[in-house]
């Protein structure tokens, strides 16, 4: 038997952002942390309490949505710069 693990997306939970259903993780996370930053795919599953369909779910979405993908990377460099030029940290 097989299991489809739906991506949602909802305005009022991470605003907007695709997510794996039921949860608080983005699609976006799951692809950068383990297709950009190299994280291990089982111990990524296990640090978020994710099954394994669910991270396939996700990298599967990430994978197919390079646009929608590069749009979500593109306004947290923007979101990041605004607080980086607001703050009165030093540099």
């Amino acid at each position: 038997m097989s299991v489809t693990i739906p991506i949602v997306q909802t305005e009022d939970v991470l605003g907007g952002k695709p997510r794996i259903e039921g949860t608080r993780i983005s699609v976006y996370l799951v692809g950068e942390l383990v297709h950009e930053q190299g994280w291990d795919y089982a111990e990524f599953a296990d640090a978020y309490d994710l099954s394994e369909p669910e991270v396939d779910a996700a990298l599967e979405y990430y994978d197919t949505h390079p646009e929608e993908m590069a749009a979500i990377r593109e306004r947290k460099a923007e979101v990041y710069e605004q607080i980086r030029a607001q703050s009165r940290a030093p540099e």
